[in-house]
């Protein structure tokens, strides 16, 4: 079950007892990130939303954890680069742990071309200085 929790409603004591729990455990502890960044956002005033992996999504929130259409998100599922599954005769689900599968692929293929359009301009940039 996916929940989000408004930094609004939490206490700020209960914040603080998350910060502690987070300090009482081992430096480097994958629990211990998490509840950082739990506590971090709420008391910043961020929401903060956790979900399992086998969470099931719709594609309305799918698109909207993604920050793209409805629309565009159907052309990545009829691609096939977001696995989904139909519930019924015809509603699509996404279970969580394939978004944030797609999500990571995403932003590691943005890092490459990033990277490979830098070098680029440092080519080209060499390329001009030599010229002079």
């Amino acid at each position: 079950m996916t929940t989000t929790l408004s930094a609004s409603v939490v206490p700020e004591n209960e914040i603080d007892a998350l910060s502690r729990l987070r300090a009482s455990l081992p430096d480097g502890s994958e629990l211990g990130k998490v509840l950082g960044a739990m506590s971090d956002g709420l008391r910043s005033g961020v929401g903060v939303t956790v979900a399992r992996d086998d969470d099931q999504l719709t594609p309305a929130r799918a698109a909207a954890m993604l920050g793209i259409s409805r629309t565009h998100l159907y052309k990545i599922l009829d691609a096939g680069l977001l696995p989904f599954h139909v519930v019924g005769e015809r509603d699509r689900r996404i279970f969580m742990v394939d978004l944030r599968e797609y999500l990571t692929r995403t932003m590691a293929f943005r890092a490459a071309d990033a990277q490979s359009i830098a070098k680029r301009q440092e080519l080209e940039d060499d390329l001009l200085d030599s010229m002079e």
